[in-house]
């Protein structure tokens, strides 16, 4: 018997005239007897849903393909269906690589194959481990889903993962929000599930995925939950036995992040093999880099997170996804651009920054994604931050007036905040901190009117942070002395306490950034300088080596702080062009043919043809509108409530959208006789056709354009809601795609304005 979810009166009295209104049409979706799932999305809470059926609204649509890039894994499964144990195991690969969204989706095709199967319920658990809620609920489903053929060592990696989250098989149907727990018995859980797979490892020592998923929770417990390892010899020694037990196993990984914090060239050899093993999982590459950078080979890191955006890309164009869609894109961005910028290679870091605040950006909040400005706001601040340490104020201060990257959004208080922040920062670092008065007032006024009491909390922030810099750029100490500014470097900040005389202070804070950064040239420089001239020459001179010296050979030349190591060379007895050329030293492990995991840069994916008839029957194609940025709507046609309320909302704005140069199309569910039924079966339609709908609207009963698309749920088997930006040159610039409609018409005109500007039809023809 199918799930229902519980909806309230009013979602009832909606969902009723919505079916009463579409009384023509079908039941379209595999789990819930409605021909549009909208109405459903405003009773859902994505992070605790009632069932597993209202849980999946939230979860992937799009069925996966088997791939050959992810690492040979193999998970014994129970199963009468082969094509289910392959996207088991795929899944099972991707949970290795911490692709979780991407494991789910392999899990949902196993689900489909194979519905019954409670081991694919506790891989559903498990790539929703950061999700406890949804991971609970899943958990206890994989609980009572076992049955007689569910062998014994699938009932212990079951009954284990359900300990951990504390449900039961005779639970409550609907799941009480988790308890709150005390630190001792969290840790108490964690340490309960290692000693589980244990007991799974010794009871069955011939099973690979017994001792990787040991392997997995050791270290990830290390990480994300700061359970220490008491012997990492040990646990490397079950990484190694791993590798060579099957060496395409793809959890080469965990070695890396077992002797990361601790003896990271440890850390190397896993790092020469670890990326080639599962190249199209992104942070395969970037799990590397960080071995690299935590070993001070920052020039050998860069390939390898190059490769991961490579990936990220690659998977953006071939399914259509927006940033907020893919996991951890942020994080391989910013590591790329921290690197560059840390190895003085400043103009490549602030082309990064463009390049990243030029993507598409979400403008409906998401459960589990970022806001419609995080992702710009973070790239802006790597901007500022990379700025900052390589001391380029006056730049600073002329990209907070001029570079687009930096200009801040009108209808966001947080961003305005931030503007008037990073500018105080930069005159305070130009000796200028008397004019930072008039931007903590204007900071003062944001904070007694803003949208959230979080960003007034933040704003509070900011000016708290102002101040303190400004008085040590100032030479004065700050009333809190203990506070760190947000988005100060810490070479900046060390920098600003050797100028407000404290000079212990100030070599502590460059230790720690070196501690941090090892071997990186931004902050060599930065502990050389103050070390220097604190007195510490014996340190300064040893940290100023050879290595260093070729490093900075590297770097742009003009970087401030290699002026004022002029005299610490000097002390050396160097030369006044103290560089030295770099040795050409080769990235082990990084990609033989880059291209071939996808583009450097993003660019929009070229729109798929299509060709459908209008009301009137008339053949309509993508091919006659070349030229022209068109926004095409995709929704249930013309007797959903839903689907109209949208169509309703974009309506007032159509006129801007056509001043803009973006022409709206709306392709239906509808038959040609269901839309001639509502608009005629002239090619004019009637006066009042036009006036409910001034657009041209084009049908797709058989819904292959809205497959082509991406806008169709494969696993519910039924059409969704999209709204996709389509530019002039045939490009997918932006999409929402959903099972609720897309209500933000103001703000996409604004974002779509910004990316036809950004990508134009001009930057189309330049190769990739």
């Amino acid at each position: 018997m199918k799930s229902r979810p519980r909806l309230s009166r009013g979602a009832t009295v909606a969902l009723s005239v919505l079916v009463t209104g579409l009384a023509l049409h079908a039941a379209a979706f595999r789990n819930f007897n409605l021909p549009c799932l909208a109405p459903l999305l405003d009773q859902v809470d994505a992070e605790a849903p009632a069932t597993i059926n209202v849980a999946f609204l939230r979860g992937p649509t799009r069925a996966p393909e088997l791939r050959d890039d992810l690492g040979a894994v193999d998970f014994a499964l129970t199963t009468g269906s082969d094509e289910a144990a392959a996207h088991f195991n795929q899944g099972v690969a991707l949970l290795h690589g911490l692709a979780n969204s991407e494991a789910e989706r392999s899990f949902r095709q196993a689900l489909a194959l194979d519905p019954k199967n409670p081991m694919v319920l506790w891989g559903l658990a498990v790539a929703n481990e950061q999700r406890p809620q949804r991971a609970r609920l899943f958990a206890q489903n994989a609980l009572r889903r076992i049955r007689n053929e569910t062998s014994p060592r699938e009932r212990l990696f079951i009954e284990s993962l359900a300990r951990f989250h504390n449900v039961r098989r005779d639970g409550p149907a609907k799941l009480p929000p988790a308890e709150t727990i005390s630190e001792d018995v969290r840790r108490e859980r964690h340490r309960r599930r290692i000693r589980d797979l244990e007991s799974i490892t010794l009871r069955f020592p011939d099973d690979i995925e017994a001792k990787a998923f040991l392997l997995r929770q050791l270290a990830l417990d290390k990480h994300r939950s700061a359970i220490p390892i008491t012997s990492h010899v040990a646990v490397d020694l079950l990484g190694r036995e791993i590798a060579e037990l099957a060496p395409k196993h793809p959890s080469r990984h965990y070695r890396i992040f077992l002797w990361l914090g601790e003896r990271p060239q440890e850390a190397l050899e896993p790092a020469e093999t670890s990326p080639s093993l599962a190249p199209g999982i992104a942070d395969s590459w970037r799990y590397a880099a960080e071995a690299w950078r935590a070993n001070g080979r920052h020039a050998q890191a860069r390939p390898l997170l190059e490769a991961a955006l490579r990936v990220d890309h690659a998977r953006m164009r071939e399914q259509f996804l927006m940033p907020a869609d893919i996991d951890n894109l942020a994080s391989n961005y910013t590591a790329l651009i921290e690197t560059l910028g840390g190895m003085g290679r400043v103009n490549d870091a602030l082309e990064w920054t463009e390049r990243m605040h030029a993507l598409p950006r979400p403008l409906a909040e998401k459960k589990g994604a970022a806001g419609s400005g995080r992702f710009a706001l973070l790239a802006k601040r790597l901007r500022v931050e990379t700025l900052l340490r390589a001391e380029l104020y006056d730049r600073l201060l002329d990209d907070l007036d001029s570079a687009e990257v930096l200009q801040p959004d009108s209808r966001s208080a947080r961003d305005r905040a931030h503007w008037l922040y990073w500018k105080g920062l930069a005159l305070a670092a130009l000796d200028r901190g008397e004019e930072t008065g008039a931007l903590e007032e204007d900071l003062a006024a944001l904070s007694m009117d803003p949208p959230s009491p979080a960003v007034r909390d933040e704003i509070l922030e900011l000016i708290r942070g102002l101040q303190t810099f400004r008085d040590l750029a100032g030479g004065k100490i700050p009333a809190d002395p203990g506070f760190t500014p947000p988005d100060v470097p810490l070479s900046t900040l060390a920098r600003a306490w050797a100028m407000a005389g404290r000079p212990n202070k100030a070599r502590e804070l460059a230790w720690q950034n070196l501690a941090a950064r090892p071997g990186e040239l931004l902050a060599t420089a930065a502990f050389c300088e103050i070390g220097f001239s604190s007195g510490d020459l014996v340190t300064a001179m040893a940290t100023f080596d050879r290595q260093f010296r070729e490093n900075a050979m590297q770097a742009d030349g003009s970087l401030p702080v290699f002026a004022r190591l002029a005299p610490l060379a000097a002390r050396m007895q160097l030369p006044k062009r103290w560089m030295l050329p770099a040795s050409r030293v080769a990235t082990p492990g990084a990609p033989a043919d880059p291209d071939s995991l996808g583009p450097l840069v993003w660019t929009p994916p070229a729109a798929p043809e299509w060709t459908l008839p209008n009301h009137a029957g008339r053949l309509v194609s993508l091919k006659e509108f070349a030229g022209t940025a068109l926004l095409l709507n995709f929704f249930l046609g013309v007797d959903c409530p839903y689907c109209v309320t949208q169509l309703n909302r974009f309506r007032p704005h159509l006129d801007e959208f056509e001043d803009a140069g973006i022409r709206m199309v709306a392709i239906s569910t509808d038959t040609v006789e269901s839309l001639a039924a509502k608009l005629g079966t002239e090619e004019e339609k009637s006066a009042e056709a036009e006036r409910q709908f001034p657009y041209l609207i084009v049908a797709d009963p058989e819904l292959a354009v809205f497959k082509a698309y991406g806008v169709f749920d494969d696993f519910e088997s039924g059409p969704m809601h999209a709204t996709i930006l389509v530019d002039p040159a045939g490009r997918v610039l932006w999409s929402d795609v959903a099972h609720g409609p897309f209500n933000h018409p103001e703000s996409l005109l604004a974002e779509s304005q910004r990316l036809l500007r950004r990508y134009s039809p001009a930057e189309a023809a330049q190769p990739e």
